[in-house]
């Protein structure tokens, strides 16, 4: 059999930050490994991280994945632009069958780094302020650059009272925008919301207004206006693992693949490692989970 002909020691699909070390590991084992990337990782929507360690005074997420690619690229790493429609098992059961449109890819193992995706708040006018970092998703990556500032939680439900309480913590002037839902959460936490003196508004809210050097202005449907520094959107996400799920691989109600300590899932020789794999959605977790499971991937072969 040609070299051509032979399959893949590995498939990785999703080239964010998981995807990129996974792939970088396994070439540097000498393995066979292609990356299919759709270009939508979550990397690129971060303005500024300051939790990646070697970065100090912080880095565009858009600078670190092209940092990844580069890195990756040095091991002879080059993602294939695209998406991967099906994921099917091969007429050998040890070789995966993944479908690209027209293209076809075989592959002795798979490792599952497709992410998760943040659900979008249904108020208008929030895009501009998630591109000037007003608008925020990770208050684990970022809340410490938040401190002492009037920020706003929005959602309904026990996720994003947590949320408020955890942003509280940085001695921020929070206000809970709950959509409607006060009096049908964890009544539990009404007093520790209270003690960390957490204002919550009800009301539901019309529009919002994000602008540079401007505060984020939210219209309220009684007519009020609030004004606040930073937006953190908790309305929760959703991880795409239906070709893992397709092919009997476990996940909670969200899609987040239930995976075994080596990251594999219910799946012989399917693993999944970053934010779609069960655990913390962190970038330095999605380094630690890829590097796990192509070193797994890698003594499985």
């Amino acid at each position: 059999m040609s070299n051509a002909d032979r399959p893949l020691d590995c498939l990785v699909i999703g080239g964010g930050a998981a995807g990129l070390v996974a792939a970088t590991y396994l070439a540097r084992y000498r393995r066979r490994v292609q990356v299919v990337d759709a270009g939508d990782s979550r990397l690129q929507w971060i303005p500024r991280t300051h939790n990646v360690l070697g970065f100090p005074d912080g880095i565009a997420g858009s600078a670190l994945w092209q940092r990844l690619r580069e890195h990756a690229a040095r091991y002879g790493v080059e993602p294939l632009d695209g998406c991967v429609d099906a994921l099917r098992r091969g007429q050998d059961e040890d070789v995966f069958d993944a479908v690209l449109g027209t293209q076809r890819l075989r592959a002795r193992r798979v490792i599952l780094c497709t992410g998760a995706r943040d659900i979008a708040a249904p108020v208008k006018g929030l895009d501009e302020g998630l591109r000037l970092g007003q608008v925020r998703y990770c208050p684990v990556c970022d809340g410490f650059e938040t401190q002492h500032q009037r920020v706003a939680v929005l959602g309904p439900g026990p996720r994003a009272q947590r949320e408020a309480l955890f942003i509280a913590g940085f001695d921020n002037q929070v206000t809970w925008l709950s959509m409607g839902s006060a009096n049908a959460v964890d009544a539990s936490l009404s007093p520790r919301l209270r003690a960390a003196g957490v204002t919550v508004e009800d009301q539901a809210l019309a529009r919002a207004r994000c602008g540079e050097g401007q505060p984020v202005e939210v219209d309220l449907a009684d007519g009020r206006v609030l004004c606040f520094d930073t937006l953190y959107p908790a309305l929760g996400l959703s991880h795409p693992s239906t070709l893992a799920t397709g092919l009997g691989a476990r996940a909670a109600a969200d899609g987040q693949l239930e995976v075994d300590d080596h990251l594999q899932t219910a799946v012989p020789g399917l693993y999944a490692a970053g934010d779609v794999a069960a655990g913390l959605n962190q970038i330095s977790v999605a380094a630690g989970q890829a590097a796990i499971a192509a070193t797994a991937v890698h003594n499985s072969l």
